[in-house]
């Protein structure tokens, strides 16, 4: 039996992510999800998410991601956000419908791992556009399971486990920088039971101060494979 993923027995995708010659798998695949609590953490994938088919997303091209709001607990925000992926406390009073706080979750192509080597180290890249302060927040990325379109802070996937956190740079250079996150975990198990994809998450360690609030562009995501 495959271990412990959340696309493990899925519906291989159609689509295709190849590998450039600098060792990424680029887009992202559409995926699917399961609802659960929004805190829930550390435990195994049911069986009712590993068997559950994912539709596919076009060949090179971004797929399936998605945020969530504490604050609108049941609304969503799939493909109403732009190209912003927010992460932490907002709490700007010119726009309160954005307010509240935010975590992200984006799928990444992962089908072409099974023809490499095993892997050494895998990274994921991502620039981090905008950030409310350059005091040195936390941001966490984690392996969860699925997403759908109709995803919303009350119906998140669960996150898994922890992969890596980023203390970013406090020297006043933090915006639009590029940020990399070592999820060789997640790839290694994408790898081992030939999983088409891998879903990982982005939150702040600290949701109580609206310093700690930071935007991505789902956009230039990349998986870095050695």
């Amino acid at each position: 039996m495959p271990t412990s993923r959340s696309l493990t027995g899925r519906r291989r995708s159609r689509s295709l992510y190849p590998l450039l010659a600098c060792g990424l798998v680029g887009g992202l695949a559409a995926p699917a999800a399961i609802a659960a609590s929004p805190e829930t953490s550390g435990t195994s994938r049911t069986v009712a998410e590993q068997r559950q088919p994912g539709p596919s997303a076009p060949d090179g091209q971004v797929g399936l991601w998605t945020s969530v709001n504490q604050s609108h607990p049941n609304t969503r925000y799939w493909a109403t956000t732009g190209n912003v992926a927010r992460v932490g406390k907002r709490a700007l009073a010119n726009n309160r419908e954005l307010n509240g706080v935010w975590r992200s979750f984006i799928t990444m192509g992962t089908d072409n791992l099974r023809h490499r080597k095993p892997i050494h180290r895998a990274r994921l890249l991502i620039r981090n556009t905008t950030s409310q302060s350059c005091a040195p927040y936390n941001v966490e990325i984690w392996d969860t399971g699925r997403v759908y379109r109709s995803t919303t802070w009350n119906t998140q996937p669960r996150w898994y486990h922890w992969l890596d956190t980023k203390h970013p740079r406090s020297d006043g250079n933090c915006q639009n920088r590029l940020l990399s996150f070592d999820v060789t975990r997640s790839a290694r198990e994408a790898q081992k039971n030939s999983w088409p994809s891998m879903t990982l998450g982005l939150k702040a360690s600290n949701t109580n101060s609206s310093d700690a609030y930071k935007t991505f562009a789902p956009s230039t995501a990349r998986l870095v494979v050695d």
